[in-house]
């Protein structure tokens, strides 16, 4: 900026005068941009948070992913295998209730998604109106799982005997339990039964730390829990576990009932399976290349877990 100073023929008072005008109209110009460049530089800001980079590719760059809380440890697993073999990936997981995972990839929060059964009508209706689409495709196999107290003489419950139990029509002295924000499970556990969430009638526990909690102190308390419950593998890890899972059939007579281990959970056997779902929107890289990940290299990691793959896994054979 060129300085003003006296010379010959022109006063200290006058250059103040000059500055003064100057510094006017510095102020007048700065102020006129003022209403210019604001929105641009707003703009600037959202675009940096919500714009991936563009050389992203799907072996490489940032991304978070909502997991349905169940669903937390294998999801864990996994995203750190997928990092071991493309350094350049750095995947986030973050677990949350099942009535948040798909609200967080439908406001854009995360960018995929791993929940554990389909998503509800509400939430189906829903993707038909994301642009760009959804994909939804399955990757592992989960299952309901009924506990009893280790003091308990059951060994076996039909579906027929939990849907009259857990909709409140016939309880025989029973408790009915699960966990209150596990919606999914309760709309899915209905939905085998050919009802609504709304008709079921349990009491409610906040967590399924507690629900285990309760059960293993009550004879007479019957908790539903996803077989790859943390909290739940913890527990019967224990060599004097205080619970007991049952073995579920279709019927009351004439059809076997069966534990959910993972063969029966793969073949279909145990009534109760639960597809895991991977969700993400088309176009994205890195959340493709994740679920391709899922649905090849990453079926081993489910196949070592308490989950089934929704594959079988290739193995090959060399001869010498």
């Amino acid at each position: 900026m060129l300085a003003i100073e006296p010379h010959d023929g022109i006063s200290f008072a006058t250059c103040e005068g000059l500055l003064a005008m100057r510094n006017k109209l510095f102020q007048r110009s700065f102020l006129t941009l003022i209403p210019l460049v604001f929105p641009l530089l707003s703009l600037f800001f959202m675009l940096s948070c919500t714009q991936r980079p563009a050389d992203e590719t799907a072996r490489s760059g940032k991304m978070t992913l909502a997991v349905d809380r169940q669903l937390g440890d294998i999801a864990d697993s996994q995203t750190k295998m997928f990092s071991s073999y493309y350094p350049d990936a750095h995947l986030t997981v973050t677990p949350v209730s099942s009535n948040k995972s798909i609200k967080l990839l439908l406001n854009r929060s995360v960018r995929a998604a791993l929940i554990g059964g389909k998503p509800e009508a509400t939430e189906d209706s829903l993707f038909a109106t994301q642009k760009p689409s959804l994909r939804r495709e399955p990757v592992a196999r989960d299952a309901i799982v009924c506990i009893v107290n280790s003091r308990n003489p059951s060994r076996k419950i039909s579906l027929e005997e939990l849907d009259a139990l857990f909709t409140g029509s016939e309880k025989k002295g029973l408790t009915p339990l699960v966990t209150v924000d596990d919606f999914r499970l309760q709309s899915i556990f209905a939905s085998k039964m050919g009802k609504r969430r709304d008709d079921l009638k349990p009491w409610a526990c906040t967590s399924d730390a507690e629900l285990i909690r309760r059960v293993s102190a009550d004879n007479n308390a019957v908790g539903l829990l996803f077989n790859s419950s943390p909290e739940l593998t913890i527990e019967t890890s224990k060599k004097n576990s205080r619970i007991r899972i049952l073995s579920v059939s279709e019927k009351s007579g004439g059809t076997p009932p069966y534990l959910p281990t993972q063969q029966h959970i793969f073949d279909g056997r145990y009534p109760l399976v639960v597809t895991v779902y991977y969700v993400y929107y088309r176009g994205d890289a890195l959340a493709a290349g994740f679920g391709a990940w899922l649905g090849s290299a990453g079926q081993k990691a489910f196949e070592r877990s308490s989950f089934a793959p929704v594959k079988l896994v290739e193995r090959k054979i060399f001869l010498n």
